[in-house]
């Protein structure tokens, strides 16, 4: 007979864990807003910026990228709708699969209770290529593919997540892996991130944490044509 793995934990058990690895729900919600700063760099591009990211209790969040050569890239949701703006296709509203990548993306104090986010979510073995010291689950959106995000066994935060970003010129697979762990105002947070994704892989470094600014509405709406 073939050989089988161990018996995979359920989900819901997975992402209690990972709940409260980053601090509990009750930590969470003590907090009001977030503005974040990361350094980013292109690898073998030579390529490097910034990016800044704010986001409030009331689901919205707003974030824009800048990269040497490249340009800068906007996107923002005020709880209803989305929007982006980047060189290439310059101003739109979004919809569809990116609006469900949007949603997701701006939800408020969603690590958790990641479940609440999906329709469905269910443990898979971990990929191949990702070790096996980890314990993946698989999140079902809306709309969309799903998305397979692995957990440290032992420590239970987020390591490695794969899937395939929606965009104006197709589908996009990427994997991204997460460290550099750090405790602030009570909660945990990865303050490093790689993404691979198509031929790209850019790192991103966390430079500034804040929580419980006071951040105008406007931030979030989608500026005129």
């Amino acid at each position: 007979p073939a050989e089988t793995g161990p018996p995979l934990r359920p989900a819901e058990a997975i992402l209690a864990d990972y709940a409260q690895a980053v601090g509990g729900r009750d930590a969470w919600k003590r907090l009001r807003s977030l503005h974040a700063k990361r350094d980013l760099t292109v690898a073998g591009q030579g390529a490097s910026g910034h990016e800044e990211h704010w986001a409030t209790a009331d689901g919205k969040s707003f974030g824009e990228w800048s990269l040497t050569g490249v340009g800068s890239f906007r996107q923002g949701f005020d709880g209803r709708g989305a929007w982006s703006q980047d060189p290439v296709f310059g101003l739109r509203k979004l919809e569809g699969v990116e609006l469900e990548e949007a949603r997701i993306g701006g939800a408020w104090n969603a690590e958790p209770d990641l479940a609440s986010l999906y329709v469905k979510v269910i443990s898979v073995p971990p990929p191949k290529d990702a070790g096996p010291d980890l314990e993946c689950v698989e999140l079902h959106k809306r709309l969309g593919k799903p998305a397979v995000l692995c957990f440290d066994a032992q420590t239970h935060l987020r390591a490695r997540q794969t899937g395939v970003q929606p965009s104006p010129g197709g589908e996009i697979p990427y994997t991204i892996v997460f460290g550099d762990w750090r405790e602030t105002s009570g909660i945990k947070t990865w303050f490093y991130e790689k993404m691979t994704a198509g031929p790209s892989t850019i790192e991103a470094r966390t430079t500034s944490l804040k929580h419980n600014e006071k951040i105008p509405a406007k931030k979030f709406r989608m500026p005129k044509p």
